[in-house]
């Protein structure tokens, strides 16, 4: 009985992390992917990403950015395709609760940093930047 509670918990997992390697994304745009060269092709199914890359290549080796940007210069326009993390920030703040008449510990609030770990940058529809972001301590 208590298997059978956590099939639906297990298949909502399957379907929120369907799409986070680059395999499933290939597999839901097969016909894409076929277009794609052979040694591009190899390199995506590793998620590797290079210069001179499309966004459908990026996409399919890397997945979707968390932030899409653009910049206009006089030498035209650049797409940067942001990709993020979380860390906790260290100024964070507690916040004690309280159940009837005991304290329990303190609630985290939720004084989360968005950092970049990786900008791809695209100019008329091809990789011309990759950077690649150390995450900071």
């Amino acid at each position: 009985m208590k298997a059978f509670l956590w099939l639906p918990l297990f298949g909502l997992l399957l379907v929120v992390t369907g799409c986070a390697t680059p395999e499933a994304r290939i597999k839901r745009h097969a016909e894409l992917f076929a277009t794609f060269p052979a040694e591009i092709q190899a390199k995506v199914r590793e998620g590797v990403i290079q210069l001179g890359y499309t966004q459908d290549m990026v996409f399919l080796a890397i997945g979707q950015p968390n932030h899409i940007q653009q910049r206009v210069e006089n030498s035209g326009t650049t797409l940067v395709w942001r990709y993020t993390a979380y860390r906790w920030s260290p100024d964070a703040h507690y916040w004690p609760r309280r159940y009837g008449s005991c304290w329990d510990d303190p609630l985290y609030w939720d004084d989360r940093e968005e950092y970049d770990v990786l900008r791809v940058e695209f100019r008329d529809d091809r990789v011309t930047a990759i950077e690649y972001i150390d995450r900071l301590p």
